[in-house]
């Protein structure tokens, strides 16, 4: 009876989605190449498997497999990410670990319309080498802006009890809704997480030290916009998130 090699074994990781598998779907670019080759794709949890038939006489040098995105999230969370062109990484003999960099990687031709790949990787194939590869994926980062609204909205601070985040005043801005809000923004870019270890907390200077308002306040959705830059130059990234206080 004939068995089955294993050419290539692949872990996916996901800085947003750790220590969890990221929702993809690994599928053959060419599935009917695929299976002309005598291939198999097969997926388990965060490993996927390209199988072979034992003395298969010829293989294919490369094969490229697809990283299908189960939720728009996960292109618009992820650093490089990209809706317009798939990114493309090239996993050759002699490279096994790899991480999407946007400033080296090639892009391919537009998306296909419904079609969200995340990635397309593409895989050398050596003969009775069980080849174990890893990608991983960063997540994108961006300055937390909170928009306090509401009663004493203009007197309000947000403490980091592991005092590692600053929050810089932006001062009051007018929502399109007319209410005015207190605007402050973290000093550093944050990484996405789908659940974030920070606790901030929002509290009000006092007689006898700070009154906290809110104990812990809630994380930004993957949404992100384009401001400038304090300075006037360049851009950064931003996550706006709106709390209100009575």
């Amino acid at each position: 009876m004939m068995g089955w090699d294993v050419l290539a074994e692949l872990t996916v990781e996901h800085e947003y989605y750790a220590p969890n598998m990221p929702p993809v779907t690994l599928r053959p670019n060419d599935a009917h190449s695929f299976d002309k080759d005598g291939l198999l794709l097969r997926q388990q949890g965060g490993r996927g498997f390209i199988l072979a038939e034992e003395d298969t006489p010829e293989l294919p040098a490369q094969v490229a497999i697809d990283l299908h995105a189960q939720s728009t999230d996960v292109i618009t969370v992820t650093a490089g990410g990209n809706w317009d062109n798939v990114p493309q990484i090239d996993l050759t003999t002699g490279t096994d670990h790899a991480t999407l960099d946007p400033l080296t990687q090639d892009a391919l031709p537009a998306q296909t319309p419904g079609h969200l790949r995340l990635a397309q990787l593409n895989i050398g194939i050596t003969p009775r080498l069980h080849r174990k590869l890893h990608v991983a994926f960063k997540a994108i980062a961006s300055h937390w802006a909170y928009h306090v609204i509401g009663p004493g909205h203009d007197d309000v601070m947000i403490e980091d009890p592991d005092g590692r985040v600053s929050f810089s005043p932006l001062g009051v801005r007018v929502l399109p809704d007319g209410r005015p809000a207190n605007v402050l923004r973290s000093s550093d870019a944050l990484p996405a997480r789908a659940r974030p270890g920070q606790r901030f907390s929002l509290s009000k200077p006092g007689p006898f030290g700070p009154r906290t308002l809110i104990p812990v306040l809630p994380a930004p959705q993957p949404l992100f916009a384009t401001v400038p830059a304090p300075d006037g130059t360049g851009a950064l990234i931003q996550s706006d998130i709106y709390v209100s206080i009575f």
